[in-house]
């Protein structure tokens, strides 16, 4: 799902655009969520924050003129959270653009305000589509990487490295990753990283997700999975898996 966060201190053009994307999302049935509607730059970055997994569009007034951010900045600071995601700006000054190349933003695009409302809602639905169909390639791209975030840093590991994931005994949102030479903890449900990865993983038990292109045996007595000839990289099977697992192996 696309979350879409709008960022505008002018009430009226808030609530304008914010009702625009919500009816045209409806009536198009597309996989977007108005996430945020707000002139406050802070309640923008405490949930990107929060939530730095997830795909975002941000329309940005480039206009805003709070006590702590201007448009720009809080287009910096969300461009050092998320390096990649899609921010267009609102402005009613076209020359300001020069202003953001300077900063090093890179927006999607500029929609400049207007008092023709639909000719800012074309350029708005025109920049949904095309952050679709953008993140329609990149997810065919990035079926053969897993990415993920630590300290606010960005990073990703090839899928083939991957051995399995484990979901952490009382902490299911805290997940240790297994992989060639490597071992680490992110935070992410099982569920949300097999939504990510393509079709050769598999959850064989509740609390793990394998990579079945690496497994070399499976022991249906002792119910375990193996990824090495030595067997010392290992997780076990659910019963209830073992069948459908024996299938997919074959």
């Amino acid at each position: 799902m696309l979350k879409v966060i709008v960022v505008d201190d002018q009430t009226e053009i808030l609530e304008q655009v914010a009702s625009g994307i919500e009816a045209y999302v409806k009536f198009e049935k597309l996989d977007v969520n108005l996430t945020l509607a707000t002139g406050d730059p802070q309640a923008v970055l405490t949930y990107v924050k929060e939530n730095p997994n997830d795909k975002y569009l941000f329309f940005l007034d480039i206009d805003l003129a709070t006590e702590s951010y201007t448009g720009i900045d809080l287009a910096s600071e969300l461009r050092k959270l998320l390096p990649y995601e899609a921010i267009v700006f609102l402005t009613s000054h076209e020359e300001l653009s020069l202003i953001v190349l300077e900063h090093r933003v890179l927006p999607l695009d500029y929609i400049v305000k207007q008092s023709d409302f639909t000719k800012v809602m074309k350029a708005v639905k025109i920049d949904l589509q095309r952050t679709l169909e953008l993140i329609g390639q990149e997810s065919k791209i990035n079926k053969s990487y897993f990415t993920y975030v630590k300290r606010g840093r960005h990073y990703r590991i090839a899928t083939t490295d991957i051995y399995y994931f484990e979901a952490m005994p009382g902490s299911p949102h805290l997940i240790s990753l297994y992989a060639n030479n490597k071992r680490l903890n992110i935070r992410r449900s099982l569920s949300q990283i097999e939504e990510q990865l393509n079709a050769d993983f598999y959850r064989c038990h509740r609390g793990y997700l394998i990579n079945l292109a690496r497994v070399v045996a499976l022991d249906p007595v002792e119910k375990m999975v193996y990824f090495d000839e030595e067997q010392a990289i290992a997780c076990p099977v659910a019963t209830r898996r073992l069948r459908d697992l024996k299938r997919k192996l074959t």
